[in-house]
């Protein structure tokens, strides 16, 4: 997706921004682009707005992509995390529920609206729902999961999830291996199209059906088509969740 100019108007039809807004998708959904597009207009508002990204807990974060922000020591764990992640899949649902669990322990809520980018163990569990054909609400359907889940939202939160085609996937993973800005986890998705999907599916499944998150099918959206879908699902109540 191309890149947000530097002078941003306000915009008439987005509404301000909620107290807590988690952006999901998976590699190559245009998170980072989202984000910042929501955050440019927002600020030409005149609304203060915080970013982190991973989880609720993160450190605020600048508005480099997730890509850019990892650099070559960000990569090389990536890689390593991927390489021994067959060894360790037995664990990594535990994993899950405990990284999820400690992020929402450790969030205090910010003096600005938030905007967090991805969350790290939301996406682990669709990596590893994701990777066998059967169907993924037989595995997801554990009580202790489904109470995590439940429970990872901070009050208030408005969620999004992201989804693209395989096409649009595939083109934009190759424009970042031109550019040379791609890391382990984009080529993960690129080396089996189908598993990618699996994964994709299995996260827009998980936030729909445990944190009322709402769809937008992020395929090569302008500005304005962005602007619309964005406006539409921002203006939605916000669902009561347990805290």
């Amino acid at each position: 997706m191309h890149p947000i100019p530097p002078a941003v108007s306000e915009s008439p039809m987005l509404p301000p921004p909620p107290p807590v807004l988690l952006i999901l998708g998976t590699d190559a959904a245009g998170k980072d682009y989202v984000a910042e597009f929501l955050i440019h207009r927002w600020r030409a508002a005149g609304h203060r707005v915080e970013k982190r990204a991973g989880g609720f807990a993160a450190p605020a974060a600048d508005a480099r992509s997730s890509s850019d922000s990892k650099g070559r020591w960000g990569r090389f764990r990536e890689q390593a995390f991927l390489g021994v992640f067959p060894l360790l899949r037995p664990l990594l649902s535990a994993v899950a529920r405990l990284l999820l669990a400690r992020d929402r322990r450790r969030y205090r809520p910010s003096a600005a609206p938030l905007v967090v980018v991805s969350h790290t163990a939301l996406r682990l569990l669709a990596l590893l729902l994701g990777q066998q054909r059967e169907e993924w609400a037989t595995r997801a359907r554990s009580p202790a999961l489904e109470r995590c889940l439940r429970a990872a939202l901070p009050p208030a939160t408005t969620v999004v999830v992201l989804d693209v085609a395989p096409a649009t996937r595939h083109r934009r993973i190759a424009a970042r291996i031109r550019a040379g800005t791609v890391d382990p986890f984009d080529r993960y998705m690129l080396a089996d199209p189908d598993r990618a999907e699996r994964i994709e599916r299995c996260l827009v499944q998980l936030a729909t059906s445990y944190l009322d998150a709402a769809v937008i099918e992020n395929d090569d959206l302008d500005d304005d088509a962005l602007e619309r879908e964005l406006a539409r699902v921002l203006c939605r109540p916000t669902p009561f969740l347990p805290p």
